[in-house]
């Protein structure tokens, strides 16, 4: 996979969930099955601001080349890789509700999709 692509992708499935943190985290919450205490909603605020940073990121860096490159791929990879541990732990844990799976495609396929593109980009 083209790196650029790979950032292009990445930048859009950071963005839109960060924008749905930000704007809308009382359903973002819901539909992981947790409440919305003022807490909450501040930390899926900040957590969709940080996407969205990753996101813009993503997208601005997305021609890069050489060492560039590799250190946007190489952040991107550990982003999921620590994504899918803590996720991974939380469904153990049982703290997500019975589709709680489903919350590992994501992560697992943009970690697949930049460690091709650091392999052929890099």
């Amino acid at each position: 996979m083209r790196p650029s692509l790979a950032l292009s992708i990445g930048a859009v499935a950071a963005f839109v969930p960060g924008l749905a943190g930000v704007f809308a985290p009382e359903p973002v919450l819901s539909a992981f099955g947790l409440g919305t205490p003022t807490e909450a909603l501040i930390q899926t605020r900040d957590l969709g601001t940080a996407l969205m940073a990753i996101g813009v990121i993503n997208w601005m860096a997305r021609h890069s080349v050489g060492a560039p490159l590799r250190g946007l791929l190489w952040g991107n990879i550990f982003f999921q890789v620590v994504t899918i541990i803590v996720h991974g732990w939380e469904i153990v844990a049982g703290l997500f509700p019975a589709w709680a799976p489903a919350v590992l495609v994501l992560p697992l396929a943009l970690l697949v999709m930049y460690a091709l593109a650091l392999r052929r980009g890099a």
